[in-house]
This record gives C-alpha cells, structure tokens and sequence, in this order.
C-alpha cells in the first residue's frame, strides 16, 4: 500500500487530482496524497505541507470578518470559505493573523 501525506488545501479547494486519481479536501482543509503526489502538489498547486501533527487548542469563540467577495482564507490547516459579501466565520484566535491580509472584523446587519 502507498504511504499517504496529508496537505493542507488552498483555500476555496474541494479536490485535487494527481495521475487519474481524484482526492477529496476533507472538513479540516486537508487533503491525503499518496507521497509521490507531495512534490507536484506543493510546486505548483498551491498545497503546504503539514510540519508537524499537534493537537489543536480549544478555541476561544469565533467571529465574522469581512475580506472580498467570494474570498474565502485558510488559517493553521483550516479553511474558511467567504459567502457572496465577503464574511467569513473563523476563531478568534485568528484574528491578528488575518487583519494583516486585509480582513476587517464585519459589522454586524
């Protein structure tokens, strides 16, 4: 059996194909690829390695941030899919990570 490597998924990714093989981005925004699938994925496609397995801390609430329209963003493994006016949900821990790319905390309608 082929060893398997998780990626992380770009953003806004569902699937990747390597060879005729279709593999699915799971609800955690990884994806598992059989290892000689890593150097093409992360090359050019877009994938990251993951470094290191580590257990994620609880989080402390989440909040909606506002970005462009249809823009969603990833944060540690986990990718956050934007709606039509740009807001996405995501922790609260992630907030001064992604306010340095643009997100704003969105007001509340």
């Amino acid at each position: 059996m082929t060893d398997m490597v998780r990626l992380i998924a770009p953003p806004g990714c569902d699937e990747c194909n390597y060879g005729t093989e279709r593999y699915r981005v799971h609800d955690d925004g990884t994806v598992s690829v059989p290892e000689q699938a890593v150097a093409s994925l992360t090359a050019g496609a877009g994938f990251t390695l993951i470094e290191e397995e580590v257990a994620p801390a609880p989080s402390l609430g989440s909040i909606r941030l506002m970005g462009s329209p249809r823009a969603g963003c990833s944060w540690r493994g986990q990718a956050f899919a934007a709606d039509d006016d740009g807001v996405i949900v995501a922790p609260i821990e992630a907030v001064a990570d992604l306010i340095i790319h643009g997100f704003r905390v969105a007001e509340e309608g």
